[in-house]
């Protein structure tokens, strides 16, 4: 693979043009990818014309670039995060048509969870979560629930990392978040007020597989004055958890 003067090799560019769309961010001109790829304008002029012509990436009709059809049936063929949020999407929609407002299921990836499906209606309280987007593990419940999961070294690496605070609630005190991990282990859910938005309330529970391995979050975000009752939900939760593991079993499906 042909390595640039910068010594960057072209996966390295691929990936960072890929890399430069987000939830906020879904269509990009090919400045604003240079720029957000840190690479030189004909560089990355070059790699979007390329990928276009594999349908990688596609011009919307203003002639600004978005992520391509044939990247999405790549991404579709063979994912663990797909098979999972196939079988969980029933389970889900169970919690969802219960609750009435955001439910989601995340994974955690280096820092932060990716949230590998979503539901919600619009009435529905605003949550910044979406799918394919993510979210500060120790700012989210689910991102909690599988900290709290996780290895010893992992959680201890997370801890030793920044940990910015998204609002006023959001804890960052390593004592503290000590302290809810612990319980989060005891009792294998999490409850989290205004974390990530101010008036909603996270509640989340591990997803295990067969062997006992934390492999997802599973929670809903609600208006924290108005939903029913956290004990219901909690239920609700956990008898969806509990399915998509039987699921998984029944299925032979493994998922890392």
């Amino acid at each position: 693979m042909a390595n640039s003067q910068s010594g960057d090799s072209m996966i390295d560019r691929l990936v960072r043009v890929l890399g430069s769309f987000d939830p906020e961010h879904p269509s990009l001109s090919t400045e604003e990818i240079a720029d957000r790829a840190q690479l030189p304008k004909s560089t990355a002029y070059r790699l979007i014309s390329d990928m276009t012509r594999h349908d990688l990436l596609q011009r919307d009709p203003s002639g600004r670039i978005r992520i391509g059809v044939g990247m999405w049936e790549l991404s579709n063929r063979a994912s663990d995060a797909v098979d999972l949020a196939s079988v969980a999407r029933p389970h889900m929609t169970a919690v969802h048509d219960f609750v009435g407002e955001n439910t989601q299921l995340g994974i955690l990836r280096e820092r932060e969870v990716l949230i590998i499906e979503r539901m919600s209606k619009p009435s529905a309280v605003i949550h910044r979560s979406k799918t394919a987007g993510r979210l500060p593990a120790h700012a989210s419940s689910c991102g909690l629930v599988l900290l709290a999961h996780a290895p010893k070294h992992v959680r201890e690496a997370y801890l030793r990392g920044p940990l910015a605070a998204i609002t006023e609630r959001t804890t960052t005190d390593l004592t503290e978040l000590r302290r809810m991990l612990a319980t989060i282990r005891t009792y294998h859910f999490a409850e989290l007020v205004g974390h990530i938005d101010d008036g909603t309330t996270g509640i989340a529970v591990p997803v295990f597989d067969g062997s006992g391995l934390t492999i997802a979050g599973l929670g809903v975000v609600v208006d924290s004055e108005h939903h029913v009752g956290v004990p219901a939900i909690m239920q609700a939760l956990r008898t969806a958890s509990a399915g998509i593991t039987r699921d998984l079993e029944a299925q032979g499906r493994t998922v890392v």
